[in-house]
């Protein structure tokens, strides 16, 4: 019974080891050195060479990993350097863009401000010019008034003249070109008819314009006398005619200087009142000036602003790019690194597990390569 118990465990165990035996075979690495160590023994190479070779092998893939290690160490500290020096840079540019932003938050409502006072300015210099323009107006029509006045006073002092003259020149007594003379004078009857016809003519005239309607009245009324005169023969009628017309010039000088005074006192107040708008026209421009001289200042300023800030804008944009790429690449590098580790602890697992049998399970494994040699496997013991 106990021999039978002894077998059952015998074959237990090589069960157990063949079944290691064939996981290690499983792996690329694990078959390649069952298949060296199966080449050894039947070339009766000796186990202490075997062992060694093992050990040498496990050997270099401990310093291999202790490399890899320092230069993956190495790599990183380099990464963890790069990130950290580009994420500086970028939150540099951060705060870049935020002192750009605060200066146009403080530019954008002065250039605003400054615009309105301008559109204000510019209404303001439009009403003055409105006022410069009416009051120009007002005083032009006002002289061209007084130069009609002047041309009907004018009329006027001509025919008194011209009706003076008549007498004058066709009355026979000298003396009556006197003023107040008392010596009796002759006449002739045309003279009367032309004054009168002279002073009818001129009284329509006369009464169709706009400031001597009145003195055409007077002619008028001196034209019938005229009449009266010829058809009585008065002498005395004559004298107040005369009379008359020196009366009438005296009056219409005293009216033209009235007039002319006048209009001197209006051309001095629209002077005065001139200059005083001129003065203000003058402030305005100065002022509409100033503020688009500060209105382009400040354009210039925000114009400067954007494209800086758009600069910073890409130059986050790329530095951002280059951060990830950088920190991609570390990732890589990493993960490369771990997947190198990780291969590299199971090739050394196999190199250890194969040491443990040859340690332990020497007899089992001849026997398993025996098995596959003889069950016509060509990778052992080729």
């Amino acid at each position: 019974m106990k021999s039978i118990i002894i077998l059952v465990l015998v074959a237990t165990a090589f069960a157990t080891n063949l079944a290691a035996f064939e996981k290690l075979e499983k792996s690329k690495l694990g078959k390649t050195l069952l298949n060296t160590i199966a080449i050894q023994m039947q070339t009766g190479e000796p186990l202490e060479r075997i062992f060694q070779t093992l050990y040498d092998l496990e050997d270099r893939y401990q310093n291999d990993q202790r490399e890899d290690d320092a230069e993956n160490k190495a790599f990183q500290g380099v990464c963890d350097a790069d990130l950290a020096g580009l994420n500086q840079e970028l939150a540099n540019l951060e705060q870049r863009d935020t002192e750009l932003q605060a200066t146009l938050d403080q530019l954008q409502p002065v250039h605003d401000q400054k615009v309105g006072q301008r559109v204000a300015k510019l209404a303001e210099k439009a009403l003055l010019q409105k006022v410069i323009d009416e009051t120009t107006a007002k005083r032009q029509e006002e002289n061209d008034d007084f130069e009609a006045q002047r041309e009907e006073f004018t009329f006027v002092s001509g025919v008194l003249a011209e009706a003076r003259r008549l007498f004058t020149d066709n009355l026979q007594a000298p003396a009556f070109l006197q003023k107040g003379a008392s010596e009796a004078v002759h006449y002739t009857p045309q003279v009367f008819a032309q004054v009168a016809s002279h002073l009818n003519a001129a009284a329509h005239k006369a009464g169709q314009m706009k400031h001597i309607r009145t003195f055409g009245k007077a002619i008028k009324l001196m034209a019938q006398l005229a009449v009266k005169a010829q058809q009585y023969a008065n002498q005395e009628l004559t004298g107040r005619i005369i009379q008359l017309i020196d009366d009438l010039q005296n009056q219409l000088q005293q009216a033209f200087d009235l007039a002319r005074k006048t209009e001197d006192s209006r051309r001095q107040a629209f002077e005065a009142y001139n200059t005083l708008l001129n003065r203000d026209m003058n402030k305005l421009n100065s002022a509409i000036a100033n503020l688009e001289a500060e209105i382009q200042s400040l354009a210039d300023q925000l114009a400067a602003t954007h494209s800086s800030q758009d600069d910073n804008t890409a130059r986050h944009e790329a530095k951002t790019q280059q951060r990830d790429d950088r920190r991609a690449e570390c990732q890589q590098a990493a993960y490369e690194y771990q997947q190198r580790r990780s291969a590299r602890d199971g090739d050394r697992q196999t190199v250890s597990d194969l040491i443990g049998h040859l340690n332990t399970n020497m007899r089992d494994l001849k026997e398993y390569i025996a098995m596959r040699v003889a069950a016509g496997d060509t990778d052992l013991g080729q």
